[in-house]
């Protein structure tokens, strides 16, 4: 993995899919753009996402007041065939005046237990990461988020995703089906999303083609959605429907909390965002 592969920034745009099948949606994207496949694996991947958060949901709080700044937490590793790699990448996704970026930094797996009880992992990383420019000052950032928030694993989410992306990275597709959550908290439980999920990840300028696949394939685009927000309302917040995701109607956004202050102090700083 390099370095920009550490760091990312797109514009991000998320769409639901309900008049067409898996196969028409990957027929119709594979004429515009290929398959990506990671070192040579095949272009269907299984990801296995485990979500950070506080005990009373801060971060999905913050989701759903809709804050111009919100950052999250996750482990995600990948697999085929359901054999999952021996490492984790862990994420920082800062969502800034419309904009995402992610900082990651890769975890052996044997330390997830140590990662997420934020014991001090730093020669670890140092050595995970082979030198790999940026991915120490993320940990760092990380683990002082999680010293600061006090977070803990609440969900994890796995499901099947096909990518698509040309060689100069501009515009990334992805496509998820069979979307599962399991909650990490009190009581065992697990819940699916019927939905299949495409989403677009574009620097620039939107292609012509891309636009023309909207259409053709009927695609519902959605203002607001998370795999996140769907979990954390299928297992502890069944009552408010798996898409509750714009929190009270009208609601004024409220004061900033202590803690997101705080983290929203420390990544202004370390990555320079702009007021």
């Amino acid at each position: 993995m390099s370095a920009s592969e550490l760091s990312l920034q797109r514009k991000e745009r998320k769409y639901i899919i309900l008049e067409h099948t898996f196969d028409e949606i990957i027929e119709e994207i594979q004429a515009h753009i290929p398959i990506y496949q990671h070192n040579g694996n095949p272009g269907i991947v299984n990801i296995e996402t485990t979500y950070m958060d506080t005990d009373d949901f801060l971060l999905y709080n913050e989701f759903l007041v809709n804050r111009k700044f919100r950052y999250k937490i996750r482990l995600r590793r990948y697999g085929y065939d359901g054999v999952f790699a021996p490492e984790y990448l862990v994420e920082l996704k800062i969502k800034y005046n419309s904009i995402s970026s992610k900082k990651r930094f890769i975890l052996p797996a044997e330390y997830y237990n140590t990662f997420i009880s934020n014991g001090d992992l730093r020669a670890v990383v140092k050595e995970a990461n082979n030198g790999l420019m940026g991915a120490q000052k993320t940990y760092r950032l990380i683990h002082k988020l999680i010293s600061i928030n006090g977070f803990v694993p609440v969900l994890r989410t796995t499901y099947t995703r096909i990518a698509f992306q040309k060689v100069s990275k501009r515009v990334r597709v992805t496509v998820d089906k069979g979307i599962n959550h399991q909650g990490l908290t009190g009581k065992p439980k697990t819940a699916t999303l019927d939905a299949v999920v495409l989403e677009s990840k574009i620097m620039g300028k939107t292609p012509k083609w891309h636009k023309n696949m909207v259409n053709l394939l009927s695609l519902l685009r959605q203002q607001r959605f998370s795999k996140y927000a769907t979990g954390i309302n299928s297992i502890y917040f069944p009552e408010r429907g798996k898409y509750y995701f714009y929190g009270e109607k009208e609601q004024e956004i409220p004061e900033m909390p202590k803690k997101i202050a705080d983290s929203f102090d420390l990544l202004k700083t370390a990555l320079k965002l702009e007021e």
